[in-house]
């Protein structure tokens, strides 16, 4: 296995298992609903780390929609600027480091469709 799918994997999974403090950590703070949803994306990003071990390259695309989705809705939400702005030291570090791993995941997994396109296409 090339170095690529294996940083992918890993983005996966450090995604997950980020999700768990995050959920602990907003979980007072949202509203029931809010929270529901956003612990039903945690579900689907543990669903995609366990699709890595049967179907890699379908849960690298499961994790490029998840990271597509969660990259969207944070960059939304006016409030998580209010909370960089307020200077809280540990939310700011929570949405840089979520953010920092929705961009990676995006670029490696939009990396590895065009190579993988671009190994198709060339002679061999």
């Amino acid at each position: 296995m090339s170095s690529l799918p294996k940083a992918i994997q890993g983005t996966i999974y450090f995604a997950t298992l980020f999700g768990v403090p995050f959920l602990y950590e907003v979980h007072p703070v949202l509203p029931p609903a809010v929270f529901y949803s956003v612990a039903f994306g945690e579900a689907l990003f543990v669903v995609d780390s366990a699709l890595t071990f049967v179907r890699p390259r379908a849960s690298y695309y499961l994790g490029l929609v998840l990271a597509v989705i969660a990259f969207a809705a944070t960059v939304s939400q006016p409030e998580h600027y209010q909370l960089v702005a307020s200077g809280d030291i540990p939310a700011t570090a929570t949405i840089f480091v979520g953010l920092a791993t929705e961009v990676l995941l995006i670029v490696l997994v939009g990396w590895y469709a065009v190579s993988g396109r671009a190994a198709r296409r060339s002679p061999s």
